[in-house]
Formats: C-alpha cells, sequence, structure tokens
C-alpha cells in the first residue's frame, strides 16, 4: 500500500491511529519540546468562554469505577514520593503562537482545594490542556494534597500525564512517568482484610487489589516504554495488565456490569497491543494480533475501524477488506472511500466523500478533510482548499485540518507566512467547544 495513502485514511480517526516511522506529504509530525521559559501571556480565549456548568471538582473522584472498596483503609499507603517537586518539568508556551497563548494559573495562598480543583476541572472542560497540566503539578506539589490521598494524587498524576501528552508534550510526559517505577510491584496492590477472609465471600477477597486506577496504568504503560527507551517493556506491561482483566472477567461474584466493564478493558488492551508492535516494526506479529482479535471480539463498529486503521498501517488492504465486510445498504460508513484512498484510487475516494456529505453526519468536518485530501491528490488544488477554508470559517480547527490546510497554504502561495498567521488568527476566534486542544503550537501550523 502507498505509505501516503494509508496516513491520509486514517486522519478519520486521529484519536485511535498509531505511530509511524515514516511521514506522507500531509502528516502531521511530532510536535518539538521547545526550550522552558514562563511564556505567561494573556489571550481572549479565556474571556470568551460561556459556560454556565458548575464546577466542584468532584469528577477527580469518579476516574475508576471498578476503585476496590478497601482504597478507603489505604491509609497507611505512603504516596509523598509522587509529591515531589523535581518529579515534574517546568512548562512553556514559547511554542504556541501568540494569539493562542493564555496565563499559567497558580492558586493563591489562601485558595481552597476544592477551588482550585474546579479551575482544573474548568481548564479540561475548556480544553486548556497545557494550562491544566501545569495546574495539575501545582497542586501537587503543594502543601494542599495529604500523601495519602491515593484517590485524588492518582488523578491528578493521570490528569498531569493525559494533558501533556494532548498539548504534544508526550517526551515530558514519558519523563514524568518514571516516577511510579513499577507499576507491578507488591507496594501498588493492597491485600484483603483479614476478618473479610472469614465470610462466605471468599472468593471476591483472596485477590489483592491494585491502588492505582486503570486509566492511569494502561497510559503508564505506554509513557514508561518511551520514557525508558524499552518497546518491550510495554507489550509486556499490556499482557501483564490482560492477564488481570481475564482474570477478573471470570471470577464468579462479579456483577454482569462490572463483568462487561474488564471485558471492554481487555479488548481495549487487544488494539493497543497490536498498535505497540507496529511501532516496534513487527508487522508480522501485529497482523497475527490482529488476526485472533478478528476471531474472537464481538462486532463493534469502534473496534471495526480500529483495527481496519492498523491493518491498512501493516499494508494488509485485503485483510482491511475482509475486517469490513459487507457495506451498508445506504453507503453510509467511511470504509469505502478509506479503502480507495488505501488503494490510491482518489478520485473514486472524492466521489466517495462527497457522498457521504449528503448526510447530516456528527464527523462531517473529518469527512471534509479527507475529501480535500483526495481533491489535493487529484490535482485539484483550489478546490482542496476551498473545502478546508470552509471548515475553518464553520468553527472546526483540530490538529490534523490547520497542518493539512497550512501544508496547502505552501503549495498555493508566496505568502504562505501571512495566511499561516492569518489562519491562527482565525482559530483564536472560534468559540470554545472543549472538543479540541487550544493552547496549539506552532508545530500544528507550520510556522
Amino acid at each position: 500500500m502507498d505509505s501516503a495513502s494509508a496516513k491520509h485514511g486514517r486522519n478519520i480517526s486521529r484519536s485511535s491511529r498509531p505511530r509511524s516511522s515514516t511521514k506522507g506529504p500531509l502528516d502531521q509530525p511530532e510536535h518539538p519540546l521547545g526550550p522552558e521559559s514562563p511564556g505567561k501571556t494573556s489571550t481572549s480565549s479565556m474571556q470568551g468562554a460561556s459556560d454556565n456548568r458548575v464546577y466542584t471538582g468532584a469528577s477527580f473522584n469518579e476516574l475508576d469505577p471498578l476503585a476496590p472498596e478497601e482504597l478507603s483503609s489505604a491509609g497507611e499507603k505512603d504516596l509523598s514520593f509522587l509529591l515531589r517537586y523535581d518529579n515534574y518539568h517546568s512548562l512553556s508556551q514559547i511554542d504556541i503562537p501568540h494569539a493562542l497563548r493564555s496565563e499559567f494559573i497558580t492558586p493563591t495562598s489562601d485558595e481552597t482545594l476544592t477551588s482550585s480543583l474546579a479551575t482544573l476541572e474548568r481548564l479540561l472542560t475548556e480544553g486548556h490542556f497545557l494550562l491544566a497540566a501545569y495546574l495539575c503539578g501545582t497542586i501537587l506539589t503543594s502543601s494542599s494534597i495529604s500523601p495519602t490521598d491515593i484517590k485524588l494524587i492518582f488523578a491528578l498524576l493521570y490528569t498531569r500525564l493525559a494533558c501533556l501528552e494532548l498539548s504534544g508534550n508526550t517526551i515530558i510526559a514519558a519523563q514524568e512517568s518514571k516516577a511510579l517505577e513499577d507499576l507491578s510491584s507488591t507496594f501498588y496492590y493492597i491485600d484483603p482484610k483479614p476478618e473479610a477472609a472469614d465470610t462466605s465471600d471468599q472468593k471476591n477477597s483472596s485477590y489483592s487489589c491494585h491502588i492505582a486506577p486503570w486509566p492511569l496504568r494502561v497510559l503508564a504503560i505506554r509513557l514508561q516504554s518511551i520514557g525508558f527507551g524499552d518497546s518491550r517493556r510495554g507489550i509486556g506491561g499490556l499482557y501483564e495488565i490482560g492477564l488481570e482483566a481475564r482474570r477478573e472477567i471470570m471470577r464468579a461474584d462479579v456483577t454482569p456490569a462490572e463483568r462487561d466493564i474488564w471485558r471492554r478493558r481487555l479488548s481495549d488492551l487487544g488494539i493497543r497491543s497490536a498498535n505497540a508492535l507496529i511501532e516496534m516494526g513487527d508487522l508480522n506479529a501485529a497482523k497475527r494480533s490482529l488476526e485472533s482479535l478478528r476471531k474472537t471480539e464481538p462486532v463493534n463498529e469502534t473496534i471495526k475501524l480500529r483495527m481496519v486503521l492498523l491493518l491498512l498501517l501493516t499494508g494488509d488492504i485485503d485483510a482491511a477488506k475482509q475486517v469490513c465486510g459487507d457495506l451498508d445498504e445506504t453507503g453510509d460508513t467511511i470504509f469505502k472511500p478509506l479503502l480507495s484512498m488505501s488503494e490510491g484510487r482518489y478520485s473514486d475516494a472524492a466521489h466517495e466523500w462527497r457522498a457521504l456529505l449528503e448526510n447530516k453526519r456528527a464527523d462531517e468536518g473529518m469527512v471534509s478533510q479527507n475529501l480535500a485530501v483526495c481533491l489535493l491528490y487529484t490535482g485539484r488544488l483550489n478546490e482542496a482548499r476551498e473545502v478546508l477554508e470552509s471548515l475553518v470559517q464553520a468553527n472546526h480547527s483540530f490538529s490534523s485540518l490547520v497542518f493539512n490546510l497550512s501544508t496547502v497554504y505552501e503549495l498555493c502561495s508566496d505568502k504562505s507566512v501571512q495566511l499561516k498567521n492569518g489562519l491562527v488568527e482565525a482559530v483564536a476566534k472560534q468559540p470554545i467547544t472543549g472538543q479540541i486542544n487550544l493552547d496549539r503550537p506552532n508545530a500544528d501550523f507550520k510556522l
């Protein structure tokens, strides 16, 4: 499969896209890390937020719906090693265009922890991920948080690492994840209460419980594999918690709702494992892994799409077609144009993307962007520019869109820098929706 074709097909689902060592002409590069500096410049984007929602910070206690009940009695677990100031890097806005910069928020000395958490919750809702990461680090290193407040510490650490990754600072997140050390060590497990062992529910109390929330464990496995430069560590970690998920599914005392959550987690780990194998360059193992998932996973549109994207990345178009199966009678599916792009049939794909736009879709922005990519590859540069600019005018500004439009500006004009600066200004004036990262680096706009 043509490498560029695979890249642009993957623009459909940025959240599940795997990384690759090759770059297509319109694919977005890794965000570079700039030098550290305060970079505190105010912007009107924060002032333009109109949200009547009441923020309480309560969401940070709801990160893991299956958190063990014994967690409340784990006061002897001291997590002060995660509250050290030197665990966290200084964050900078030097790589963010001036029009998109916002002032870092630092809690005052008399501000309560609840107030700080409410502010953090608002930043996350608005999409200020870099600002949220900064505030997480400030709270974690302040005196307002107890080293035995396990739930809150882990929730803030997860938020910090996730926001760093979402804002393009994956390398910093990978370095900071090392502070967790070995998440499989006995320190992170709670043994069942002695009095519980004498009850009739012995099976429920026969397993040790992990005190870290599941999302943090999954995220830390990937980040630590990057931080320690050991990709096999990531694979091993995924298989290790996969065994734990299987064990929980097979327990006789779990409720149907809990078993369903564990099954979804196990399914997600299967996709992540295949993705990690692709990143390692072991495409044969990734194909075998995906093949086993195809035979065992129930039909699910999201899982189906993720598998198709991974198979296309490996170049196995025939297997991707098998996963797609029979197309919808209405033709309202992204698989058909996606496969056409993968085979280099951009003209056919353009017609298929247009057909999808005839009906109102929730993913209309992403569909239109892929249409623009097809138009570009068929030589219709002006049409591609019109489509992308119309998306910006409709208040779309996701990362791949602004990057692709910036590339089109470079191809069609000698004044691309001015056009890209104008694009930054247009994005800065868009209303806050909370669906995209507002703290956008220069690399998004190819500046």
